[in-house]
């Protein structure tokens, strides 16, 4: 196994995450490409069309500080590759955590909405004296 380097990313809600990072070289060289000054592209951020549900499909990270990031438009199927400097994986990073939250948020308020409707119609069938022993 090759060196490796530990990041910790924080996100939003003060969560910490500490990665392991493994360089197939002893050091990974210098980022090659430097965005330009005052770059403050988001990743998560479709160009076509805006949406925000942009994702990543691919990384592979290319020096200390920059990944290749392969992301897919799920609005309008744009697909692109780029490179990305450490603040805008962060910031892409913190849009995922969000989206999965936000996405956890709203499916345990559809699993507890369907609930409650069964709950009502299970309460309902036993009010009207519909449920027989044989039906357990």
């Amino acid at each position: 196994m090759g060196e490796c380097d530990i990041e910790r990313f924080i996100f939003p809600d003060g969560t910490e995450r500490d990665m392991l990072v493994f360089d197939t070289a002893a050091r990974p060289a210098p980022c090659p490409v430097s965005p330009p000054p005052g770059d403050t592209r988001d990743p998560h951020l479709c160009p076509v069309c805006g949406s925000t549900l942009v994702h990543p499909t691919e990384w592979q990270r290319i020096a200390v500080a920059a990944w290749r990031i392969t992301l897919r438009c799920p609005n309008c199927e744009t697909v692109r590759t780029g490179v990305f400097d450490r603040g805008q994986v962060e910031r892409l990073n913190r849009a995922l955590y969000e989206g999965t939250e936000r996405l956890a948020r709203e499916a345990e308020q559809l699993v507890r909405h369907n609930f409650e409707e069964e709950v009502d119609k299970f309460v309902a069938a036993l009010d009207a004296d519909l449920i027989m022993p044989i039906d357990f």
